[in-house]
C-alpha cells in the first residue's frame, strides 16, 4: 500500500519530466515546419515556364562539374607519369609516348572547364563516358532536352549529340546510287568538313563560341585560356613550342570573361598575323 502511495504522488513530477524532455523535439519539429514556410524562393533568373526547367538542375550541374574535376585530374595524374615523346624521322613524327600524349592532351581539353568565360563549362559536361559520350543529367533529357551552358539559364538549341562516332565520318556528300546525303557533323551535317576536311574539327569550333553552350565571344579565347592551361607543356610538345607565340590584347581577360552576347560582349576585331610572334 505505502509502494502505491508513492506511484501516485511522483506520476505528476513524471509526467512534468515527459513533456520537458519532449518540448526540444517538439520545437525542434516546429522550427523545420516554419522553416519550410519561410524558405526564401530561388530568385535566380529563369526565362522559362514552370515545368521546363527540373527541380533538381542547380545539384545536377554541380554533381557532373564534380565528375569533370575528378578525371580531368586522372588525365592530369597520366600526363605527369608519361615520358616526354621523341620527334623523330623524316616527315617528323612523335615517337615512343607520342600517341599516348595526344590522346591525354585531347582528354585534358575535353574536361578542361576554363574553355568558357565563366570557367564552369568543358566540353564533357554535354558529353560524359557513362552516358555514351551524351547528356548525363535524367531529369534534362526528360523534360528541357538542350543543356545548360556557361551561363546556366542559357540551353542549348537540341540534345547533346553522342559523339564517338564523330571522328569517323566522312566529308559530306551526295551518294548518286543511293540518292542519300552521308557525312558531316552534328544533327543536320551543317559541319560539312568542306574547309577543313575533316567534319569533326569543324565540328569541335561550334560549342565553345556558342552564345546558348561555352559561350565564347570570339574564337581566339580557345587560345588565350589555352596558353594559360596547367598542361600547356603537353600541347606545345604536341603542336611545337611556338603555337603560342601570340600577342593578345591587354583587355582579353575581360573580353574572354564575358559571355557572348551578353551586355558588354566585345571580340578581338580579328587577330591579325602582326599579332604572332
Amino acid at each position: 500500500m505505502r509502494a502505491m502511495r508513492w506511484i501516485r504522488a511522483l506520476a505528476p513530477y513524471a509526467a512534468a519530466i515527459g513533456v520537458f524532455l519532449a518540448a526540444p523535439q517538439l520545437t525542434s519539429a516546429q522550427t523545420r515546419l516554419q522553416g519550410r514556410d519561410t524558405e526564401q524562393p530561388d530568385t535566380t533568373y529563369n526565362p522559362y515556364p514552370a515545368g521546363i526547367v527540373p527541380r533538381n538542375l542547380n545539384s545536377e550541374i554541380v554533381r557532373v562539374l564534380r565528375e569533370v574535376d575528378v578525371i580531368e585530374g586522372r588525365a592530369l595524374a597520366r600526363w605527369h607519369a608519361l615520358a616526354p615523346p621523341m620527334l623523330e624521322g623524316q616527315p617528323p613524327i612523335l615517337e615512343s609516348t607520342g600517341t599516348e600524349s595526344i590522346e591525354t592532351l585531347g582528354e585534358l581539353m575535353l574536361f578542361d572547364k576554363s574553355i568558357s568565360p565563366n570557367k564552369n563549362e568543358a566540353c564533357a559536361f554535354c558529353h560524359m563516358p557513362y552516358a555514351g559520350f551524351s547528356g548525363p543529367i535524367p531529369s534534362v533529357n526528360l523534360t528541357m532536352v538542350g543543356y545548360p551552358g556557361t551561363a546556366h539559364f542559357r540551353a542549348g538549341k537540341r540534345t547533346a549529340q553522342r559523339h564517338p562516332y564523330s571522328p569517323f565520318f566522312p566529308v559530306l556528300q551526295y551518294n548518286r546510287e543511293q540518292g542519300l546525303l552521308f557525312g558531316g557533323n552534328f544533327w543536320d551535317s551543317r559541319a560539312t568538313g568542306y574547309s577543313l576536311r575533316i567534319p569533326d574539327a569543324e565540328q569541335a569550333q561550334g560549342p565553345p563560341v556558342d552564345y546558348l553552350e561555352m559561350g565564347f565571344p570570339d574564337t581566339a579565347c580557345v587560345a588565350s585560356r589555352l596558353s594559360a592551361a596547367v598542361y600547356r607543356p603537353l600541347f606545345e610538345e604536341v603542336w611545337g613550342k611556338g603555337a603560342f607565340d601570340i600577342k593578345f590584347p591587354r583587355d582579353t581577360a575581360k573580353i574572354c570573361g564575358t559571355p557572348g552576347g551578353a551586355f558588354g560582349a566585345e571580340t578581338f576585331g580579328g587577330l591579325a598575323c602582326s599579332h604572332r610572334g
